[in-house]
C-alpha cells in the first residue's frame, strides 16, 4: 500500500524556499572555496563550507535564519540520507572475480574495516559505561556516535537523527553530525600529514616528495571536461535523468514496504534509509536481469545521489545545535582523542602494514580517510599518493565496498548500534563488539599475517 498524506501548497513552496536557500549557500561557499588559498589547502568541500556559513547565519549567531526555518532545513538530511542510501546500489553491474593476491588484500581490507567499526563502538562504550557517564552524565547511548560520524560521515549522522530522536536521545542527532564534522577534518588534514610522512620514511610506493595541499585542478574549461554522465535513452522518450529519478522512487516505494512490514513484526519503528538501499539492491538486480539493463547509467545516479548529499552535508552541519555541542564537549575531546590514536597508531601504521600483501601504505590510507571522514576522502588521500592510479588498491576497495557499505559505515549494523546500546546497556554492547573486533583480528593474524612486514616500499 503506498502512503499517502495531505500536502499543502504552503509546505510545497517552502521546501522550495529551503532548497533555494541551500543552493544559494552553495554558490558563495564554492566561490569563496575556489578563491580563498587555505581553504583550498585544506581540501575543506565546499557542502562543509555552506554548513558553516548556514550555522553562522543561524540563530545561535547572527539570527539571520530563524529558529523554526532553521529547523525544517535541519528536517532535510533525514531524506536526502534515504535518496542516498537508494542510489548506492543502483547502475552497479557485476564485478569481475579477483584473482589471487587481490583476493588477499579484499579480505584483508575487509577484515580491516569491520573491526574498525566494531572498535569505534565498542572502546567509546565501554568507556561511557565507566568515566563519561558517571563522570560527565552522558547517555549510554553516546558510545555509537564516533562510528555514526567517523565512519559514517554527514549522511550517516543527518540519517540517524530520526534513529535517536525515536530512542529518547535527540542530542545524539547533533552529537553525531559534530563527531562527522571532527572526523572529516581528521580525515583530511591528517591523512595529508600522514602522507608527507610516510614520504620521508619511504613508507609510499608511488609518490616520492611531500605531497601539496590544494595542487589539483578545480575548474575544468572546455577542452578539458570529462562526460559526467551518459544518455541511455532518447530525450523524446524521457528524460534520462527523469528516468533515472523514478527507478530511485520506485527503490524508496519498495523499502518503504519493507520497513512497513518489519516494523508491524517487530513493534518499533525503523529508519527508512538503509531499506530504501534494500530496494535499490532489489530493482536493480530485476532490471540487470532484462533487456532494460541498457537503460541504466551508473553516473547519473551518482549525479543524484551527489546532489542529495549535498543538500544533506549542508543542511546537516548548518542545523547543529550549539548548546548541545558546548555541554558535551569534555566527552566529545575526549572521545576525538581516543579514536584518533586508534585509527592512526592501530589501524594505519601497526595493522596495515601486517596484512596487505603490497602496498600496504596506499591500502591503509584509503580505509584511514574513508573511516574518518568518507569515502570520497579516502579516495582523494589515495589519489595524492597514487596519482595516476597505477596501483590496484582503488579496485580492491571498490571489490570490498559490496561487504561492507550496506552494513557499517552507515549501513544496517550502524543503524543497529544505538538500539542495541539502548536495550542492552554500554559496557555490555561495548564488551560485546569489542570481542567481535577481537575475533575478527584473531582470523587475521591467523589467515592473513605478515610476520615481518618489510615497512619502506622503495
Amino acid at each position: 500500500m503506498i502512503p499517502v498524506a495531505k500536502i499543502s501548497g504552503g509546505v510545497i513552496q517552502n521546501l522550495l524556499l529551503y532548497i533555494s536557500i541551500i543552493g544559494l549557500l552553495l554558490f558563495i561557499s564554492t566561490i569563496i572555496r575556489l578563491k580563498v588559498d587555505f581553504l583550498r589547502k585544506l581540501f575543506i568541500p565546499a557542502s562543509l563550507l555552506a554548513g558553516i556559513i548556514g550555522l553562522i547565519l543561524g540563530p545561535h549567531f547572527l539570527k539571520v535564519i530563524p529558529a523554526d526555518m532553521m529547523s525544517s532545513l535541519g528536517a532535510l538530511p533525514g531524506h536526502m540520507i534515504t535518496i542516498v542510501f537508494a542510489c548506492m546500489l543502483l547502475g552497479v553491474k557485476k564485478e569481475a572475480n579477483a584473482p589471487g593476491t587481490m583476493t588477499h588484500n579484499v579480505l584483508a581490507g575487509l577484515g580491516w574495516l569491520w573491526s574498525c567499526s566494531f572498535l569505534q563502538v565498542g572502546i567509546i562504550s565501554v568507556m561511557t559505561a565507566l568515566l563519561l557517564t558517571p563522570v560527565f552524565g552522558v547517555d549510554p547511548m553516546f558510545g555509537s556516535v564516533f562510528e555514526v560520524g567517523w565512519a559514517g560521515g554527514h549522511g550517516t549522522a543527518g540519517g540517524m537523527v530520526q534513529v535517536y530522536n525515536k530512542l529518547g536521545w535527540a542530542a545524539g542527532g547533533d552529537l553525531g553530525k559534530t563527531t562527522a564534522t571532527i572526523g572529516l577534518m581528521v580525515g583530511i588534514i591528517c591523512g595529508m600529514m600522514i602522507i608527507n610522512y610516510g614520504v620521508r620514511k619511504k613508507y609510499t610506493k608511488v609518490i616520492t616528495e611531500p605531497a601539496s595541499f590544494g595542487t589539483a585542478k578545480e575548474v575544468f574549461p572546455e577542452g578539458e571536461r570529462e562526460p559526467a554522465a551518459y544518455i541511455t535513452v532518447s530525450s523524446d522518450v524521457v528524460e534520462p535523468f527523469a528516468l533515472h529519478l523514478g527507478v530511485i522512487g520506485i527503490s524508496i516505494l519498495i523499502g518503504w514496504e519493507i520497513t512497513k512490514a518489519l516494523e508491524a513484526a517487530i513493534k518499533f519503528s525503523l529508519p527508512l534509509f538503509p531499506f530504501a538501499m534494500i530496494g535499490g539492491w532489489i530493482i536493480n538486480k530485476i532490471i540487470m536481469s532484462t533487456s532494460l539493463a541498457d537503460l541504466l547509467d551508473r553516473n547519473i545516479f551518482q549525479r543524484l545521489q551527489g546532489i542529495a548529499l549535498e543538500i544533506l552535508v549542508v543542511g546537516a552541519m548548518a542545523s547543529i545545535s550549539i548548546p548541545v555541542v558546548l555541554a558535551y564537549w569534555a566527552p566529545l575531546l575526549i572521545g576525538s582523542v581516543v579514536m584518533f590514536v586508534m585509527m592512526t597508531w592501530f589501524y594505519m601504521f601497526w595493522l596495515s602494514p601486517h596484512v596487505f600483501t603490497d602496498n600496504w601504505f596506499e591500502h591503509g590510507i584509503i580505509r584511514y580517510g574513508a573511516f574518518t571522514g568518507v569515502a570520497a576522502v579516502g579516495y582523494m588521500l589515495l589519489r595524492t599518493t597514487d596519482p595516476k592510479m597505477n596501483t590496484d588498491v582503488g579496485t580492491v576497495y571498490a571489490l570490498g565496498c559490496p561487504f561492507m557499505s550496506p552494513f557499517i559505515g552507515g549501513g544496517l549494523v550502524t543503524t543497529a548500534y544505538p538500539m542495541l546500546i539502548k536495550n542492552f546497556g554500554a559496557m555490555t554492547t561495548g564488551l560485546g563488539f569489542c570481542g567481535g573486533a577481537l575475533v575478527l583480528l584473531i582470523i587475521l593474524r591467523m589467515f592473513f599475517w605478515i610476520k615481518n612486514p618489510k615497512l619502506e616500499q622503495r
